[in-house]
């Protein structure tokens, strides 16, 4: 199969591409490069092919999306803080660029896609452990596009009969994360903090609880 991954050269797409290429799988990543980075890629780059530019550019993804098979939609402004700051920005990004990216799919005949959404499409629910049943409540600009894209891929799958599924993400870490980033999890900011010698910094009264991926 011959895979495009949107945001290929940021955290979880770098991953996701590293593993494909294991694989042996064909791999076209489409990446603007605003957080994104090259280093992520560095090691297999010569096996890859890099379309550098965003996924709101039409005519870019269209073309990033012919002849591949499986879409894995990584590309988005991942950061709740921020779409707080700039919800039309966030907006823009991930409502837009997610349809750019469907409808582009649909027309060069994807046969599969998987969407990245959020656990923030959740809201503070007090059951726990959560559920895919549980009736959506999302509290941030960055919430709301995220449950947004749900909606189009369940939408183009029942429309135009192209498969795509969602995956929730809950607080992920793992390589190449960006520990440096102001919108950087929290688990990257602890072990940084522990490898400085340095003292982890709880808000709160330490007994709360969180998800990690």
């Amino acid at each position: 199969m011959k895979y495009l991954v949107t945001g290929g050269a940021g955290f979880i797409g770098s991953n996701l591409v590293k593993e494909l290429v294991s694989r042996g799988e064909e791999v076209r990543i489409l990446d603007n490069f605003s957080t994104g980075r090259r280093q992520n890629i560095r090691d297999f780059q010569s096996d890859i092919e890099i379309v550098e530019g965003d996924i709101r550019e039409f005519w870019v993804t269209l073309d990033a999306c012919k002849g591949i098979d499986f879409v894995l939609h990584q590309a988005a402004l991942t950061s709740v803080n921020r779409s707080v700051e700039n919800p039309l920005t966030s907006n823009d990004v991930n409502i837009s660029g997610t349809l750019t990216v469907l409808e582009c799919a649909r027309r060069q005949g994807v046969k599969k896609l998987l969407f990245a959404s959020s656990s923030s499409v959740y809201g503070d629910t007090p059951t726990l452990p959560k559920r895919e049943d549980m009736i959506p409540n999302p509290l941030s600009p960055y919430a709301v596009s995220k449950l947004t894209g749900e909606y189009y891929c369940r939408v183009y799958a029942n429309l135009y009969g192209m498969p795509a599924i969602s995956m929730r993400y809950f607080n992920v870490f793992g390589p190449n994360q960006n520990p440096d980033s102001q919108y950087a999890a929290v688990i990257p900011k602890f072990i940084t903090s522990i490898l400085n010698d340095e003292a982890p910094v709880f808000f709160g009264d330490g007994l709360q609880s969180r998800d990690f991926t």
